[in-house]
């Protein structure tokens, strides 16, 4: 298994293909396996993919300390370093979209293009959101996070016609837990990001991607 060895922990990493790096940053506290399904194979037909486990997730360690998406970045970044893999197209999916902006805020050298998808530059609020202490305690937190990755991830009309689909997702997505600490220390990391004064200084070309029933999970 390929680690990169940090200066305070390992990270566990893939690499799928050859040609212009690609690299994947995962929502909040989630392992790169979720990329498996249908990214690695579709653009390591022409791409060198490389999917990683933040800290606190997958395989990578899981050190008890404070997490930001300024130290995320900076993981991200030197995984980039460490294959080589400069001037790669950076993809961030939620929270991992917020992490992307820092690495290309922080290293625009190391990035030639950007995709957001379903993210956003701040939040409202700090800290762990009420509403989510709320359901951890009556749920628990397998449960709770189950229920999270449908209510967020899908459409009732999704859900409805294709549950097969929904099924083999939340097998890959909910295998390998975080320990909640870390799951926790991940979203006030998310919910303590703020680049919304920085956007403008992002000067590669950037992707903005969103669904068309979103604003139904605001």
């Amino acid at each position: 298994m390929p680690f990169l060895q940090l200066k305070d922990l390992k990270l566990y990493y893939e690499v799928h293909g050859e040609g212009p790096p690609f690299l994947f940053i995962s929502e909040t506290a989630c392992h790169g396996e979720v990329w498996k399904t249908y990214q690695v194979p579709e653009f390591s037909r022409d791409h060198r993919v490389i999917i990683y486990d933040q800290r606190g997730t997958g395989h990578s360690d899981k050190p008890s300390m404070e997490y930001t998406t300024k130290v995320l970045a900076d993981d991200a970044a030197s995984l980039l370093d460490h294959l080589g893999a400069g001037r790669a197209i950076v993809y961030g999916h939620s929270m991992g979209g917020r992490v992307a902006q820092l690495v290309a805020l922080d290293y625009p050298q190391k990035v030639k293009k950007l995709i957001l998808a379903s993210s956003g530059a701040s939040h409202s609020t700090r800290g762990i959101p009420l509403k989510m202490c709320v359901e951890l305690v009556e749920k628990g937190y397998e449960r709770y996070a189950r229920d999270h990755a449908i209510r967020i991830g899908f459409t009732e009309k999704f859900l409805r016609e294709r549950p097969d689909q929904v099924k083999k997702f939340l097998e890959v997505r909910l295998a390998n837990l975080p320990p909640l600490e870390c799951y926790l220390r991940h979203v006030i990391a998310r919910q303590a990001h703020d680049t919304g004064g920085r956007l403008k200084d992002i000067h590669v070309p950037t992707l903005v991607m969103v669904g068309d029933d979103a604003r139904r999970f605001r």
